[in-house]
Formats: structure tokens, C-alpha cells, sequence
């Protein structure tokens, strides 16, 4: 079970440190003109809402590889894969 939950730790940051730097590609050039705020666009990472839409309308800048749809699910996913790491590791104690 350790090893399955270190895996899972591993796998999960992994997915979530991507999520936010995919969150921050895409919604980077929307706060620095302030499009939307911070603690809106900050919203759009565990979430998905009109004003997140907007925002992504709104974007013309330069994305790399042309990255301008984030998914909060990316997000969920890493989270749901930490939460589980740590169920793993709470049954080996």
C-alpha cells in the first residue's frame, strides 16, 4: 500500500503543479490587465463560471501552444490524487 500511496503523492503533485501552471498561462495576461482580479481569476482555478469565460474571451495575448483552456478538473484530479496518497499512507500507521 505504501508504495501505491507514494505513487498517487508523486502522480498528484505532479497534476496539480501542472493545473496551476496552466491556470497561470491562461489567465496571466487577463490580470495583468486587469481584465478581472486577482481573487476572481484565483476562482477559476477550482472552478469554472461565466466570469472565467469572459476573462478567456477577453485574452488576446500570445499563448504559448496556443493554451488558452484551462480545466479545472486538471485541478480536481491532482487534488483527488493527493487525497488518496494520504488515505494510503493513514492505513499503513
Amino acid at each position: 500500500m505504501t508504495r501505491l500511496a507514494t505513487i498517487l503523492l508523486a502522480l498528484g503533485a505532479a497534476i496539480v503543479i501542472g493545473a496551476i501552471g496552466w491556470w497561470w498561462l491562461t489567465y496571466n495576461d487577463v490580470i495583468r490587465y486587469s481584465y478581472i482580479s486577482p481573487g476572481e481569476a484565483g476562482l477559476c482555478l477550482v472552478g469554472d463560471s461565466d466570469i472565467c469565460r469572459l476573462a478567456r474571451a477577453l485574452c488576446r495575448g500570445a499563448h504559448p501552444l496556443a493554451i488558452i483552456n484551462y480545466r479545472a478538473a486538471a485541478f480536481w484530479i491532482g487534488t483527488a490524487s493527493l487525497s488518496a496518497s494520504l488515505i494510503g499512507f493513514s492505513r499503513r500507521a
